[in-house]
């Protein structure tokens, strides 16, 4: 299978404010260590997706930096480091290695992958000689400064191959898991092409696969059979305690119907495909975002928030010209969950530093669209009670007490009942109501809020990563609270009021 060979050109595509704060970026080097306590200000600013165009984003953190490294085919870049997610997207390329004409590595260089393992700087990646064939992996080596990839060149290192075996392979990623270096990457059971399945063999070293390669997928249900060939491709791990995720993307990444996939493995022998549960699609196409997939995912300075930076179509059919996005998502216990792609346009808050946009403290909730406050029917104390917009009275039945849960997350309660804000049955659908439930401390009951500007912010569900909204937009009293899809709309935008 044939991928986009345009490099990662990307633009800086975010609005907002002028001041940035640190954002995102997981690596396991040189991480920072981070105040427990975070200032009580608003957050930095706005962006919206795309954050520019190419394919197959990969990100770093390193040095307190963000990086991302691409290719344009024939020659793999790094981009400058920088505080900001969408500037390490965006910044200027340094050419770090271009191979030398004559070699089974000189031409269609995809998917380049920057890693610090073993004290040193290794940058993944896959070429051919210019027949498709002939595609395999192979691996550079660079400096040994941990907070500066740019520090020292890139030299080939090694070839990547399975013990026993040769075959066409791409999308190679290694990851730790416990003291032992593992290696997963997409290729061919056979010698022709037919399809395509996820192994995984263990590592030595960074440059030298140890085993013989364990097949832990292969495209087996519909959602992953679109086009042909059949693909599954560009594995990541995302792995939560001794839990194993590996993020893949299954179907032709030339059409709409490209996704990601999910494989898990909980009882720590990764090398038997019987270990591996499968689930998908995790991230599909909505009515407005095609062909989501080949994602790498990255951690906000602090820790408290998680992303994923992907590419999709740039429009329906529009196969292999695509676009770089990224979004904020969450876990269910030890799985990652993604909800659906946001539609280009909707703006959004970056990730913050160290601070959260509203102090813990009693409020006034008021939705832009109404001018009205969210309010509990009858100042009831009942569990299950639907929550609605009514006319400011001035009771407690429209005081909210919210408390930072110290993961980004808050609790809002009820100052009538005492009850907390809470997702309908953790549901994961549009126009699921948001009802009082007594404090259980779920995912149900946890809120994101993202100062959206001009003293309004938005409300994002932790479990369903969907966001509060009006039903309807309505003005009306009574108009009932419930969850909807992130957007820009009115319904979607709340003033909080600090009352004590």
């Amino acid at each position: 299978m044939k991928k986009n060979l345009i490099a990662i050109i990307l633009i800086a595509a975010f609005f907002g404010q002028s001041c940035q704060k640190d954002i995102l970026i997981e690596d396991p080097v040189a991480d920072e260590t981070v105040a427990k306590v975070g200032k009580l200000k608003a957050s930095s600013g706005t962006f919206s997706n795309p954050v520019g165009y190419g394919a197959d984003p990969f990100v770093v953190k390193a040095g307190g930096k963000f990086w991302s490294c691409g290719s344009n085919g024939s020659g793999i870049y790094i981009h400058d480091g920088t505080t900001v997610l969408t500037d390490a997207i965006s910044n200027g390329d340094h050419l770090v290695y271009t191979p030398p004409s004559g070699t089974m590595y000189s031409k269609n260089l995809w998917a380049p992958e920057l890693h610090y393992l073993a004290g040193r700087w290794y940058i993944y990646f896959c070429a051919d000689d210019g027949n498709n064939n002939n595609h395999r992996m192979y691996v550079l080596e660079g400096g040994s400064d941990a907070n500066n990839p740019l520090n020292g060149g890139y030299y080939f290192k090694a070839k990547l191959t399975a013990v026993g075996n040769d075959n066409w392979a791409i999308d190679g990623h290694p990851f730790y898991y416990g003291s032992q270096l593992y290696y997963v990457w997409s290729g061919w059971p056979g010698t022709t092409n037919v399809t395509q399945y996820i192994y995984i063999a263990k590592m030595s070293n960074p440059y030298t696969i140890s085993s013989a390669r364990v097949e832990i997928s292969r495209p087996d249900y519909n959602w992953e059979k679109v086009g042909s060939p059949t693909v599954n491709e560009g594995p990541h791990a995302l792995i939560s305690g001794s839990t194993v995720n590996i993020i893949y993307s299954a179907s032709g990444s030339w059409t709409d119907d490209y996704c990601l996939g999910r494989l898990t493995c909980t009882n720590g022998n990764l090398m038997s495909k019987s270990s591996w549960s499968k689930t998908g699609p995790v991230f599909s196409k909505t009515g407005d975002v095609f062909g989501p997939g080949h994602a790498s995912f990255v951690k906000s300075i602090d820790n408290r928030q998680d992303w994923i930076v992907f590419h999709s179509a740039r429009y329906s059919g529009s196969g292999w010209d695509r676009m770089i996005s990224m979004q904020q998502f969450t876990w269910h216990g030890n799985v990652p969950y993604f909800g659906a792609p946001v539609k280009p346009g909707v703006t959004m808050a970056r990730a913050s530093n160290w601070e959260i946009p509203l102090a813990n403290g009693e409020y006034k909730i008021t939705a832009k669209c109404s001018n009205k406050c969210l309010d509990v029917p009858g100042a009831s104390t009942e569990n299950w009670k639907i929550i609605q917009q009514w006319t400011d009275n001035n009771t407690n039945a429209q005081r909210w007490i919210l408390t930072n849960m110290g993961d980004g997350y808050y609790k809002i309660i009820s100052k009538c009942s005492n009850k907390s804000l809470d997702n309908y049955y953790g549901y994961l659908n549009n126009g699921n109501k948001m009802i009082q439930y007594d404090d259980n401390g779920s995912n149900a009951q946890r809120w994101r809020i993202e100062d959206m500007g001009n003293g309004y912010f938005r409300v994002v569900n932790k479990q369903s990563l969907l966001t509060l909204d009006i039903d309807g937009g309505s003005s009306a009293d009574g108009a009932q609270l419930q969850q909807w899809y992130l957007h820009n709309e009115n319904a979607a935008m709340f003033k909080f009021d600090r009352t004590n």
